[in-house]
Formats: structure tokens, sequence, C-alpha cells
């Protein structure tokens, strides 16, 4: 029965999961094409004669921290740039392909869908078990993405701005160290810590989400706690994140 005036971001989609879900992956279309088109934009002017802090280059930078686009002593070879900028506006088109499905084709409230998984997945406010079980698979997502990070930086190598080059990083898993820089992670000046914190917060984050999944809500149940679940994901993903 919850109602939200015309003005609030959702409120076109109250009881209506599914069209909740499709706007929320054509959101991620048009991500992935801002990503796709600006780096084909960054690439077309790129200078390599230039320091690339003087030519507005976003994309680029982040591509080169993780060592695409530049060999190994660091110089500019834009190897693989292109490519990546095309999967990126090949997977836009798929992104809204399946947004138009779920807001045109696919039922509007997940609860009334055929298919038993998907109803599992309708957004109940009210609902504590619904909430931790939606929780658990978001937080299975980011483990995973740390475990992606943790495992390019050792095979591939990243940026290393100490040295001005790309280098194979091997994480240091040092639980003291990661506990001593919960509250000074911005001082860190090695790698090798980096990738350590995130591949305990991968840990953490899995083992987190499955424990979600299989189980049920812990204590009360309350109003407040309710509405401060979700964002509780987004807040430990963020402090966690510092753990590295």
């Amino acid at each position: 029965d919850v109602t939200y005036g015309w003005w609030a971001g959702n409120a076109g989609v109250t009881n209506k999961s599914g069209k909740f879900i499709a706007a929320h992956i054509a959101h991620t279309g048009l991500i992935a094409f801002a990503a796709g088109g600006s780096t084909l934009w960054e690439l077309a002017r790129y200078n390599p004669e230039i320091p690339m802090e003087h030519q507005s280059s976003i994309f680029l930078a982040h591509l080169a921290s993780i060592g695409i686009g530049f060999d190994e002593a660091g110089a500019w070879t834009g190897a693989g740039v292109a490519s990546i900028a095309i999967v990126h506006l090949a997977l836009s088109m798929v992104y809204g392909a399946g947004g138009l499905l779920h807001s045109v084709l696919f039922v509007g409230d997940m609860q009334d869908s055929e298919v038993p998984q998907a109803r599992k997945f309708k957004l109940e406010w009210d609902n504590p078990d619904n909430q931790t079980f939606i929780l658990g698979h978001h937080l299975l997502f980011f483990g995973v993405a740390c475990i992606w990070f943790v495992e390019w930086a050792r095979i591939h190598g990243i940026y290393d701005p100490a040295i001005g080059a790309v280098r194979q990083v091997e994480y240091n898993l040092n639980l003291t160290n990661i506990w001593n820089h919960q509250f000074d992670f911005l001082a860190i000046d090695s790698l090798e810590d980096v990738l350590g914190g995130h591949a305990f917060l991968a840990f953490l984050e899995i083992t987190g989400g499955a424990f979600h999944i299989a189980t049920k809500q812990v204590g009360e149940y309350t109003k407040f706690k309710g509405a401060g679940l979700l964002s509780a994901e987004a807040i430990l993903s963020f402090s966690c994140a510092g753990l590295g």
C-alpha cells in the first residue's frame, strides 16, 4: 500500500518490481554507452606527446591505471582500447534490449511471474527475508568483482605510479595491516597492500552474501532496520574498500 508523490524518483514503479528492474537495466545500458562512446572520443583525440591529465582524459586514464593501452614501460600503444570501447557499445544495446523486454513484454510485478526464482526477487520493503535475500546476491557480485581486480593485477598487471610502469602485483593478505589501515587508507603507498585489502574484501562479501541468501532475517525487524538494510550494503562496500 506504499504510495509516493509524482516527484519521487521511483514513484512510477511503486509495487511494480518488474518495471523497477527494467529501469535499472536501461540505466546500466546508458552507462555502458557513455563509457564506450567517451572512450572512442578520447582515443580519437589523444596525443601521446601531451600528458594525459592535460587532455581532460577520464576514461583513457582509468584504462591506463589497470595497464590497458600502455606497454610495461609505460609507453602508449593503444592496444585493446578500441576493442573495450566497442564491447561497451555492444553491451549497451544488449542492456537496452533487456530493459525494453522487462518494460514491454515481461510482467510488471515479479510476484506475477511464472518463474519461481524470479518471484524471489520481488521487492517487498516490509518483508525482511526478501530484503536479506536480495542483499546477499548483491554482495556476491561485489565479491566477484574484487576477485577479478585482484587476479587481473596478479596475472596482467596494473600501473604503478611509483615506478611509472605497468607491473604484476601479488596481493599481500596481511590482516594486521588491513586492520591498521581502516582509518588511514589514503596513506597507503603499497599496491601489494591495496590488492590484499581487495582480496580480504572479496572473502568478506562472498561469505556475507552466502550467509544472507541461506539464512533468514536475524534479530528483531523494525521499520528503521528495514529502510536501512539495502543502504547498509553500499556503506559496507565503500567502508571495506578503504581496507585496501
